[in-house]
């Protein structure tokens, strides 16, 4: 884990963040970025043993106690409610709540079952519905917060074997824009961000994954494959005081492969 000399900008002293998903993949490079700019972070995420192998690296990188770990099932509107509690607890305040927490099945359309369906749209979907409602009442308390919902740049082209996912992720979209309607009179922001596909870790791709990220680099106007380090930087930015002018948008992340 490398935590400094990233040439940062963006300041997030004493930000209050709640990172869902933020243990694994892309999750957890967020809450590096984060923290790494003075961000206090709550590691939230299903697996609690590996949010605090996490939250425990980052803290003794850092000499302090910024990441405080938990585990959370976002689907569950009692789980969500317990994690706003404690972010409040450990820092007095949530400025800030990502909803990365994702679900990304690759299914032939046909073997979708109801089952299935109904699971992808939870995870994806009700999660960032739980998590918003769960952390409101303090933003507004408070006069101020962000939300950043993770979308996904595949609501612009579709995929034929990810119909479950698609769907679920421009539901987020349509909840990022109508929410941002609901909460800008209480001075909360809500935005999107929209990643292409993203090697979290490109040592565990098997060579059809490195297939298919190639043929998507011969597609984007940058000619390399998305790294984590190509979104944190987005959602620091969002994260912080120098994007409160902005609400009800997504940013696509993706290397110039879709333009709308």
């Amino acid at each position: 884990m490398i935590l400094i000399d990233r040439g940062l900008i963006v300041n997030l002293t004493d930000r209050s963040i709640i990172v869902t998903g933020g243990a694994n993949g892309l999750g957890r490079e967020y809450t590096v970025a984060l923290a790494v700019r003075g961000a206090n972070v709550l590691v939230a995420d299903l697996d609690r043993d590996a949010a605090e192998v996490v939250a425990d690296k980052i803290n003794a990188e850092l000499g302090d106690r910024r990441c405080v770990p938990t585990g959370v099932d976002t689907t569950s509107e009692e789980d969500t409610r317990r994690l706003a509690a404690e972010a409040l607890e450990a820092f007095g305040k949530i400025d800030v709540l990502i909803n990365n927490v994702g679900l990304y099945p690759h299914t032939d359309f046909d073997d979708i079952t109801l089952e299935l369906w109904r699971r992808v749209i939870s995870v994806n979907l009700d999660s960032p519905f739980l998590c918003a409602k769960a952390v409101v009442p303090a933003m507004r308390a408070a006069g101020y917060g962000k939300i950043i919902n993770v979308a996904s740049n595949l609501i612009f082209m579709g995929l034929p074997e990810m119909t479950h996912y698609v769907a679920a992720k421009a539901g987020v979209v349509g909840f990022t824009r109508a929410l941002a309607r609901a909460l800008g009179p209480d001075g909360i922001s809500v935005n999107a961000i929209a990643p292409g596909a993203t090697a979290a870790n490109p040592a565990a791709l098997d060579s059809v994954g490195i297939s298919r990220l190639e043929a998507i680099v011969g597609h984007q106007c940058l000619n390399w494959a998305e790294r984590p380090e190509d979104l944190s930087g987005v959602i620091a930015f969002l994260a912080s005081s120098d994007s409160d002018f902005i609400s009800g948008q997504v940013l696509t992340v993706d290397g110039g492969l879709t333009m709308h």
